[in-house]
């Protein structure tokens, strides 16, 4: 080994680690220390940083232990780091891919005005992070991941004496160049001079684009103060698109109005950008005013509250939806699609082997006039030109729905619309059977489970308490797309469709729900069993926060979604096409889910049959469990022999609740009715 790898304590300590200044000891012969810039009211890097996540809209830090991010995660608890009026509360969940699906739950159910956090070290554990934060990037979700880097003098000491410090995987700056790949900007800070503009431009990029970001953190750059920091956070962050095109919009609205005056049967489409931008008041004015039938797509589910919205006539799903919603898409002549991600499982066109080009399940898109990432498209069917379909790529969605509102409630506008009258929905929005379709002691099913959750706890909610319920990618999100939900309610992954999502992320919706002022709503996540094994540990921090969360698991054996997209004939009658090897999860059978809970801190149930669930329904209408009493040694005396006197805890002084973990055991050969299509193909 080249000696010049072993540095001293005191060389190491001075090259690679902040140095704090220390406050003289009492009575000692050491002058005092001269005053520091932090002294004299400055702000540090780590403070200007903190008090402008604070500004974005953050309020809750997915912070994983690591030496390189270790000192501007405990600047976290300092007031002198702090200059906002409240600090950043750190939340240290158990590994950096469900730290970070909890702070894309948090952002998601915010509607827009809130922003996920999470805080890791370098090369470990930012690209174990890698994964959760590009489905942040495709769904359009808010997001701050920062990481703790190595120093510039440890990269210099990689470059000039081939150290190879731990972490690093060489010394070419690789998770940086990963995190541009993958992040609306990515950038690295290690110079306080221009490190207030940096951080500037990636939050403020972050907030207009609706997407991820990155910030690298080096080493020991943490404490240096920023120039100028306490005038530049008077000024505030704000979104700042790209300057309208005045004529662009304008000759969009009015075209799109022309179309829009045209239709006979017009549908109004909801997608999920009208969260992600915070316009779901203005699109529900619109939808008001336009008096259509208004359905959400399944990713944009909740947008609006499915309790209370005018014209809610379903979500739309492709062959998953409803058959009266698939015959209201059919029917439209116009569709007004707004914020809509077209994508296969958002609109259930799953190309495999048994694909039918002839029978594609998505939308008439010749009849729709679309509008999403900042442009507007009005294609071939209801446009007003011989030469078709109609593009402006600078037209943003609130430029739209703006424009559109200002028509309707124009002198000339209120006049035209008068008359307009549009076919709504024939039969119910939520089609669901009653309990009593299924037997007591059968076992449960997909349907007989969504009846049973909508019918006997879901109903027995109003709007401003019902629970938000977290649906993972799978047979999941498309056997639940129509239950009664919320506005902000419904939270599916279904562009990037990560399984084992739901279970993580459903703490950072808990607390995002706390942090608004919504205590009441209680946060439900359903998975399968291959899904849940994901993230199972992220039950350990939703005991460990205190959340009164419940878990439910679809214990059936079976990777249902992978064999229903590889070949859906294995849910067809028996004996007709074998389940596939690769599909099978055998580990959960040998779990027992009971003591799975309670070893990690909360309560667990198992069902079987219909009425089993209906008892656990019937439990979880009652309230949430008793709190957990910590075991093990020092729960009881921090002050016995061999235990740690650590700083102040996250965790609560009094112990809300805990969680519920229910473990639903159906049948491997189930599939929820609404995708029995895909069986029934020839």
């Amino acid at each position: 080994m080249n000696r010049s790898y072993l540095l001293p304590n005191d060389l190491f300590l001075r090259e690679f680690r902040t140095q704090r200044p220390q406050p003289t000891p009492e009575g000692s012969a050491v002058q005092p220390r001269a005053a520091t810039p932090l002294d004299r009211g400055e702000v540090s890097l780590s403070g200007y940083l903190n008090a402008r996540l604070k500004q974005i809209g953050v309020s809750h830090v997915m912070a994983i232990p690591g030496d390189y991010i270790s000192e501007w995660v405990e600047s976290l608890d300092s007031k002198i780091d702090n200059p906002g009026a409240d600090p950043l509360v750190r939340v240290h969940p158990n590994n950096e891919m469900c730290a970070t699906y909890a702070a894309d739950g948090y952002a998601r159910v915010t509607g827009g005005t809130g922003v996920g956090c999470v805080a890791f070290t370098y090369g470990v554990g930012a690209l174990n992070a890698v994964q959760a934060v590009a489905g942040a990037g495709v769904e359009s979700v808010p997001l701050v991941a920062i990481n703790g880097s190595p120093s510039q003098a440890q990269f210099n000491s990689q470059r000039d004496q081939g150290v190879l410090w731990h972490h690093m995987f060489d010394g070419s700056y690789t998770d940086l160049r990963i995190f541009q790949e993958i992040t609306e900007m990515a950038v690295r800070i290690d110079n306080p001079a221009y490190a207030a503009d940096i951080i500037d431009a990636a939050l403020t990029a972050c907030i207009t684009a609706r997407k991820p970001v990155y910030i690298e953190i080096a080493n020991t750059t943490e404490a240096y103060s920023i120039p100028n920091a306490v005038q530049r956070l008077q000024s505030r962050l704000v979104p700042t698109p790209l300057p309208p095109d005045a004529r662009a919009v304008e000759d969009a609205v009015e075209m799109v109005w022309k179309s829009l005056q045209r239709a006979e049967k017009l549908v109004l489409l909801g997608g999920v950008e009208v969260a992600r931008y915070k316009l779901q008041e203005p699109f529900a004015r619109l939808n008001e005013l336009l008096g259509a039938p208004y359905l959400s797509s399944l990713l944009g589910k909740g947008i609006l509250s499915e309790h209370t919205a005018p014209n809610f006539a379903g979500t739309y799903n492709g062959l998953n939806s409803q058959q009266n919603v698939q015959d209201l898409i059919k029917q439209a002549d116009t569709i007004l699609a707004l914020g809509v991600q077209e994508t296969d499982f958002n609109f259930s066109g799953v190309a495999s082997q048994d694909f039918n080009p002839d029978d594609y399940p998505g939308l008439p898109v010749n009849f729709a006039i679309e509008a999403r990432m900042g442009a507007v498209r009005i294609n071939s069917g209801v446009s007003q030109v011989e030469t078709g379909e109609l593009y402006w790529g600078n037209v943003t969605l609130e430029q739209l729905i703006d424009g559109l509102t200002k028509k309707l409630t124009s002198a000339e506008g209120k006049k035209i619309w008068a008359s307009k009258r549009f076919p709504g929905l024939a039969g119910s929005v939520w089609d669901i059977p009653a309990p009593s379709t299924y037997a007591p002691q059968a076992q449960v099913t997909w349907d007989s489970f969504k009846s049973l959750l909508q019918h006997e706890y879901l109903d027995r909610f109003q709007d401003d308490d019902a629970p938000v319920v977290l649906a993972d990618t799978g047979l999941t999100f498309y056997g639940l797309n129509n239950i009664k939900v919320p506005q902000n309610g419904y939270v599916a992954q279904l562009a990037w469709g990560a399984i084992g999502y739901s279970p993580a992320a459903s703490y950072g919706v808990k607390l995002a729900l706390d942090a608004s002022g919504q205590q009441k709503r209680r946060v439900v996540s359903i998975s399968g069993d291959g899904a849940f094994a994901q993230s199972a540990n992220s039950i350990g921090t939703i005991a460990e926060l205190g959340l009164d969360n419940v878990i439910f698991v679809m214990a059936n054996g079976v990777f249902a979604i992978e064999q229903f997209l590889i070949d859906a004939h294995a849910f067809g009658p028996e004996g007709q096409t074998k389940f596939k090897a690769l599909t099978q999860v055998p580990q959960t059978a040998l779990w027992n889910w009971e003591k799975l809970a309670e070893g990690l801190g909360g309560v667990g149930r198992e069902v079987t049959t219909n009425a089993e669930l209906s008892a656990v329904l019937a439990e979880l209408l009652e309230g949430p469990p008793d709190p957990r009493t910590p075991t093990g040694p020092c729960t009881e005396r921090s002050t016995d022999e061999g235990c740690c006197d650590f700083e102040p805890s996250l965790a609560p002084a009094t112990r809300a609740s805990t969680f519920t973990l229910i473990a639903v055991r159906n049948r491997c050969d189930d599939i929820p009715s609404n995708t029995r299509w895909k069986v029934e193909r020839k």
